[in-house]
């Protein structure tokens, strides 16, 4: 047996007190004589010897309730095999305040019943100890050393983050915060609902001389409906075209979904809606189709209705809509007529073009296509521009010259793109069109038809190079490439193995060539990244244009009164802006420069909160069991919290007996009192 306050056995000493009364309170004796022996008839009769047996039990029950009361005042208890507890106690307590914690339980949101386990778990401890708290948010606060008034002042004004943090790093947060403690014996609470999404068992503190406490939150309802994503089928907006958006609906929860709205708003008005039927456990592409009115920034919205968890019921999304491409064509000597002809007469574009001797990289940097055309060779100052102008997201298209020296494939070569071979002259067909690209897919009305194909006079032949992902898009009779992609970053190179001139053919006449490099100019404006996921997006490019000016760039939240200073670093062609955790809402971020917003942003939660897949208590002692002897589970739902940490920490605590033992014997010692010696009659 141990104790859990040994100090306080020192009050044994006041067993003292009735002892020494005891001594000092010895009745002495006196002989009365009588004139008249039967008024003794009706006396008490009460010998020296029964009264002194009677003052020694009397002794006996008050050093026994006295003893009794000082021990469980000590708080005994019988450790259990394994038991490191002694002062000074480190505790650290990891409170999942995550979107999944807005679910309900049986009384209330989970969130509440895991501040009420916390401040148990606290309360267990004394005032010595020290503790750390960690949530989602990994505030500054957390990053300290508290007392216990100040973790739970603290728990307090825990509420549900937009942060939906690994458990990986979870763990390597408490663990700096816990080296600015002094002490040795470090006990680890984790209050969450226990995501399988989210939740590593193998991430578990292996320390073999601290002590892990699982205490699983149960979710009463494990219904949610989530908006996960959303993509265009085309990733090009023209005011006048149609498009398509698709939606990506997901039913977490037990019950099947019938005619479920799904509303879609651009600009605050609404564009389209839907009704679909979802399956448990299932998801649906939904579609929605509407027309491009507007030009520039456009804010959109999907919205479904769903309850308790509310969170992934809408989802931000922003496209930009462009009157027209810029095209620059830096050329050799003379105006390229069949280009002119294709870009510089289609109000589509914004069509310039300017001698490969003379080029005006300012210009350059705010083009969407820049078409080399039979330029036969290239500058290292513009192979550099051209080289940041495709990774910052440009597209480069390649018309190769009839004679092109080694600095093309050695300024290809560092994009990781291919390279020009040997100048092949021999008449060929194109014998096959990628229909499925993006530069031809919906162009061709019937695909099997016999097509009439452009014929090659001559041909340079493309090696592959290093780049992953290229798409043959053109393709000549001989298996030669003929029209090639290749993604550099976030922009393109594209290859083409003729020029656009009566020696290399008749490419530059034909429907399809056409095709082909018109498309190249319109699908120039793709634009791949609709919305930043709060957490997890910390970072976002706007093109360089947009930045220019005095001053900084502030994010300006229009549903609130957020407004902040990104970080902000030029990267040659684009502005980079980096948010270290400073968006914790979803909602549309106007972009203002110098009190104009020259563009805006979209955030949304993370939707890994969305499954509410948990581990239950028995999957989580199996995996305690497997983690070793140092890692157990508690029940949150345990009437008394503090008493279950306080058995799992020392054992089998023996108090309560010792105190009923007390009350007995105080009650023993008034009926000895009151009872023993009572008048009886004395007969003949």
């Amino acid at each position: 047996m141990a104790f859990s306050n040994p100090l306080l056995l020192f009050g044994l000493f006041a067993i003292l007190v009735p002892i020494i009364i005891h001594l000092f309170n010895f009745r002495r004796y006196k002989t009365v004589y009588f004139s008249n022996v039967k008024m003794l008839e009706d006396i008490k009769k009460k010998t020296k010897r029964e009264q002194t047996i009677q003052q020694l039990v009397v002794l006996a029950l008050r050093i026994l309730g006295i003893a009794a009361l000082v021990l469980a005042f000590a708080q005994p208890f019988i450790p259990d095999k394994g038991q490191k507890n002694k002062h000074g106690n480190l505790i650290t307590v990891f409170l999942d305040n995550s979107h999944s914690m807005e679910a309900n339980s049986e009384n209330s949101a989970l969130l509440y019943e895991a501040i009420d386990a916390a401040k148990s778990i606290v309360n267990a401890f004394d005032f010595s100890d020290d503790f750390v708290l960690t949530t989602h948010d990994f505030s500054g606060e957390e990053s300290h050393i508290l007392n216990r008034d100040q973790m739970l002042e603290l728990l307090d004004k825990v509420q549900i983050s937009p942060n939906s943090r690994s458990f990986e790093d979870i763990i390597a947060f408490e663990k700096n915060t816990a080296l600015n403690s002094q002490k040795s014996n470090i006990i680890h609470y984790y209050i969450s609902d226990f995501q399988k999404n989210g939740f590593n068992p193998a991430k578990l503190p292996t320390d073999s001389t601290a002590s892990t406490f699982l205490i699983p939150m149960p979710i009463e309802e494990r219904n949610n409906v989530s908006i996960d994503s959303c993509w265009f089928l085309s990733p090009v907006f023209k005011i006048g075209n149609q498009v398509t958006l698709m939606a990506r609906i997901h039913n977490y929860g037990d019950k099947d979904l019938n005619m479920l709205p799904v509303k879609m708003y651009v600009n605050d008005k609404q564009k389209a809606m839907a009704a679909i039927d979802l399956r448990a456990g299932d998801y649906m592409d939904c579609r929605m189709t509407y027309s491009i009115d507007e030009t520039g920034t456009q804010c959109a919205l999907l919205v479904i209705e769903d309850a308790p968890i509310t969170f992934d019921d809408k989802l931000y999304f922003t496209y930009n809509v462009t009157d027209n491409s810029n095209i620059i064509a830096i050329q050799d000597k003379e105006n390229n007529r069949f280009l002119q002809s294709l870009y510089g007469k289609d109000s589509v574009f914004n069509y310039q073009t300017m001698p490969y001797t003379q080029v005006n990289y300012t210009q350059l940097k705010n083009c969407d296509v820049a078409v080399m055309s039979e330029v036969p060779k290239l500058s290292s100052g513009l192979a550099d521009e051209l080289s940041k102008f495709v990774k910052s997201g440009g597209t480069l298209l390649v018309l190769p010259a009839k004679e092109m020296d080694k600095s093309w494939n050695q300024f290809l070569g560092s994009l990781g793109a291919g390279t020009y071979g040997s100048l092949v002259k021999k008449e060929l067909k194109c014998s096959h069109i990628n229909t499925e690209s993006i530069y031809f897919k919906g162009a061709l009305d019937n695909q099997h038809e016999q097509l009439d194909m452009p014929v090659t006079l001559q041909h340079y032949e493309i090696g592959n190079g290093g780049s992953q992902g290229s798409e043959i898009v053109m393709l000549l009779e001989n298996g030669a490439s003929m029209l090639t992609v290749y993604p550099v970053e976030k922009g393109k190179v594209i290859l083409s193995a003729v020029a656009m001139n009566d020696e290399f053919g008749n490419t530059h006449r034909h429907a399809l060539g056409f095709v082909a490099l018109h498309n190249i100019g319109i699908m120039s404006a793709i634009q791949d990244k609709l919305y930043n996921v709060i957490g997890a997006d910390q970072m976002q490019t706007i093109p360089l244009r947009s930045a220019t000016g005095d001053g900084s760039i502030t994010l300006k939240a229009r549903n609130s009164k957020t407004e902040f200073i990104p970080e902000q670093r030029s990267l040659g062609n684009e502005t980079a802006l980096y948010f270290h955790d400073q968006v914790q809402e979803s909602g549309f971020y106007d972009i203002v420069k110098d009190g104009a917003v020259i563009g805006t942003l979209a955030f949304n939660q993370d939707r890994k909160e969305s499954d509410l897949s948990c581990y239950d208590e028995s999957d989580l002692k199996k995996m305690a069991k497997a983690s070793g002897d140092n890692v157990d589970v508690i029940r949150a739902d345990t009437k008394d919290i503090a008493k279950s940490v306080t058995e799992k920490l020392n054992g089998k605590p023996l108090w309560m007996y010792f105190l009923i033992l007390a009350l007995l014997c105080f009650l023993a010692e008034i009926a000895v009192l009151r009872f023993w010696g009572k008048p009886r009659e004395i007969r003949d």
